[in-house]
This record gives structure tokens, C-alpha cells and sequence, in this order.
């Protein structure tokens, strides 16, 4: 909803300073949220205690209103109604010296570039082939602009697309992260586009996420929505697999990147050329596998004028190792203490 450069923004990329900022504040307003997975279902240590911290949560579905997080007030409203109430409302009072506000959003802003360069390092220093997956969203995101529609689906594939990506437009950004099933991104992407014709709508999946419904393609040449699919390809559960190898011999796996296919139970794919799968229905298909070729194949599939698949051969290993792998998997713990 508001630029992710913003002074006051603190995008859920920046995983360590998102919890810190939570426990900062000792008042919430909670506009819009029920307090799902990625906001760590409102508990502590993500967020401070219920007794220490005040959260006043509006929603006009009022079934929303303290369903994982308890509150001290519960609006039922329409967020635009209510925030312009609450505007005028702060129009007529004498607001505190901001001082103390801007040096801490100052030392925020200082942790963000911070976490920031320590993200973009990765993809930075690998490299042309096979394709470093943290490369994809950023090269994406050149090619349609900012103003384009961004559908993210997948395991790892949606951690990287999500924190690659930097959402600068309001309702640019469609996923399901308070529910996370695969195969989303084909009802999502075909409806934006529905929705929105004259804007480019892209899709960044992974290529288990992709194999859910992929006879949607034909939904989509026949209906000439030009959608845009990038499959990231590493031929596996990569979530899965990761997670597999780490259960089964940690050590080894960090000194290694990968252990024996023996030791794995059902986590790779077979080879699927989803590009030749959109040929033959109807669709533009490109096979790219280093990323001085992914810019051309991009803007090629923009400008086709039809749907379009563009299949990454991406590092089977460095895919596995999503930035905030662990961060994922402790959303789905229950919290310490």
C-alpha cells in the first residue's frame, strides 16, 4: 500500500529490524491484517507481550479483530473511511515534538541500508550461469516497471522473488502469504490482467509451483490475457529439500550444498521444458540458463502480445538457500516461551 522506499517503511525483507520495530512500538494499529504467518501470528518474541504493548486492529470484516493477537480496541471499518476520520481528527490537535521520532526513524533507515547491501551481496558476486535466483525479480522489475503487476508463487522461488522484488506502486503485488499454497499464480495473474488490460502483468514461480495447473496457459492464450510467466527451474521441492537434507545431515550440507540423492525421498523433479509446454499451446516460450541472456528474453516476452513463458535454469544450490530460509520456517513454529 505505500512505497517500500519510504522513510517509514520497514518491508518484511528486513527480517531482524522488522522484529526489532515491533517491540519498539508500544502502541499498533493494525490496518487491514490479521496477524498471519508473516506477521509471526502477532506473537512474542516477534512482538512484544499482550500485557506490554497496546493494539487497536480495524477491519471491516469484524471475524478479523483479535483472531490471533488480542487487541484493546476493534474497529469494524472500511480502511479508507476510517483513516480519513482519523486525519481529521489529527488535524485539530497539538501533536508531541517529533524529534525523538525522526532519530529513531533515522537509526531504522541506517539498519535498513545496512541489511539491505548484506542481501544484494549474494547475487552481486555470482555468476553468469547458471542463474542466481536473487538475480530475477530485480531484472524483472526493469523490464515491466514499476507500474506492472507482480504475481509471486512458489517455495523458495516466493522468498526470493519477495525479498528481491521492491514493491514501489500501491496494488502492484499479489501472493498468498497468509495462506501459502502453490499454484496460486495462475487464478491471481490471468484475473489481474482481466482486471487491468493495459497494464503488463508478470508471474515469478517455481517450477513445482508451476506444474499445479498448468493448462491455464491455454486459458490464457485463448483469452488473450498476456501474462507473463518466469519459472525458476532447480527441478526439485526445493523447501522440501532443503529442509529434508538439513533434518538428515546438517553439517554436511552447509560444507557440501547438497547430499546424496539416496538420501532424499521424493524432492526432485524430472526435466520439464516449460517452454516448449507454452509452445504448444499457443503461448511465446523461451529457455534462458545465465543472466546476460534473462534481460532480452524478458523484454521479448513483454512485447510478443500474448502469454509467455520464460523458463530460468537457476543454481539448484544457491536456490536452496533462500535468504530468511529459517525466518520461514519459524512462522510455522510456535514461538519460544
Amino acid at each position: 500500500m505505500i512505497d517500500e522506499r519510504a522513510d517509514v517503511a520497514v518491508p518484511m525483507a528486513y527480517v531482524d529490524l522488522l522484529t526489532q520495530v515491533r517491540n519498539d512500538a508500544d502502541v499498533v494499529l493494525a490496518l487491514g491484517t490479521r496477524f498471519g504467518e508473516t506477521d509471526w501470528w502477532g506473537k512474542a518474541p516477534y512482538w512484544r507481550r499482550a500485557n506490554e504493548q497496546r493494539v487497536v486492529q480495524v477491519d471491516v470484516d469484524e471475524q478479523m479483530l483479535g483472531m490471533n493477537k488480542p487487541i484493546d480496541v476493534g474497529i469494524v471499518a472500511d480502511l479508507r473511511v476510517f483513516l480519513r476520520a482519523l486525519l481529521d481528527e489529527l488535524r485539530g490537535r497539538v501533536l508531541p515534538d517529533p524529534s525523538a521520532r525522526n532519530a529513531k526513524l533515522a537509526e531504522y533507515g541506517a539498519a535498513r541500508t545496512e541489511a539491505r547491501a548484506v542481501l544484494d551481496a549474494g547475487p552481486a558476486a555470482a555468476a553468469d550461469a547458471p542463474v542466481h535466483s536473487g538475480t530475477v525479480a530485480p531484472i524483472a522489475q526493469e523490464v515491466f516497471g514499476d507500474d506492472a503487476v507482480l504475481v509471486i508463487d512458489g517455495g523458495n522461488t516466493a522468498i526470493w522473488a519477495n525479498l528481491y522484488h521492491e514493491a514501489r506502486v500501491p496494488h502492484t503485488l499479489l501472493s498468498t502469504w497468509k495462506f501459502g499454497m502453490l499454484g496460486a499464480c495462475f487464478g491471481q495473474a490471468l484475473g489481474a490482467q482481466a482486471a487491468f488490460p493495459g497494464r503488463p502483468v508478470y508471474c515469478i514461480t517455481g517450477d513445482g509451483a508451476m506444474g499445479f495447473h498448468p493448462q491455464e496457459l491455454e486459458t490464457a492464450v485463448r483469452n488473450d490475457l498476456p501474462v507473463t510467466f518466469i519459472v525458476l527451474s532447480d527441478r526439485a521441492w526445493g523447501m522440501v529439500k532443503v529442509n529434508q537434507e538439513f533434518a538428515i545431515d546438517a553439517e554436511r550440507l552447509l560444507t557440501e550444498g547438497t547430499l546424496p540423492d539416496r538420501e532424499r525421498i521424493n524432492t526432485d523433479l524430472g526435466e520439464i521444458a516449460w517452454d516448449d509446454l507454452a509452445r504448444s499451446m499457443g503461448a511465446h516460450g523461451e529457455r534462458v540458463g545465465s543472466r546476460s541472456e534473462l534481460r532480452g528474453a524478458l523484454e521479448r516476452a513483454r512485447d510478443c502480445g500474448r502469454c509467455a513463458v520464460v523458463h530460468v535454469d537457476v543454481d539448484p544450490v544457491a536456490h536452496k538457500f533462500a535468504p530468511n530460509l529459517l525466518t520461514f520456517k519459524e512462522m510455522h513454529a510456535e514461538p519460544a516461551g
